[in-house]
């Protein structure tokens, strides 16, 4: 017999994992999309941080690859989000009133 499926964790506990504030739960798309950015800038940041460690000697490898992977994914996200904020601001433009 096999085990059943554990149930889903709630979508608050996955917010909370993934560093989002209370401001995603109240519906404010102003400080959600504040918090995003500061968490990407603290990322960034501190992936810097890490890499420098690492070129001085005072880093584990695996810590840099997680930082940099971190970073790059971060910058990959920031990318994307840009370019459908533009994408739909060009929209909006071509929209006849």
């Amino acid at each position: 017999m096999s085990s059943p499926i554990p149930a889903i964790a709630p979508v608050s506990a996955a917010l909370r994992a993934y560093g989002a504030s209370s401001a995603a739960n109240t519906g404010d798309f102003g400080a959600m999309v504040g918090d995003a950015a500061r968490s990407s800038l603290a990322t960034l940041r501190r992936a810097e941080l890490v890499s420098a460690r690492g070129v001085a000697g005072t880093a584990d490898v695996q810590e840099v690859v997680q930082a940099a992977t971190a970073a790059e994914l971060t910058v990959q996200t920031m990318t994307q989000l840009r370019d459908k904020v533009v994408g739909a601001y060009t929209d909006v433009l071509r929209m006849a009133v």
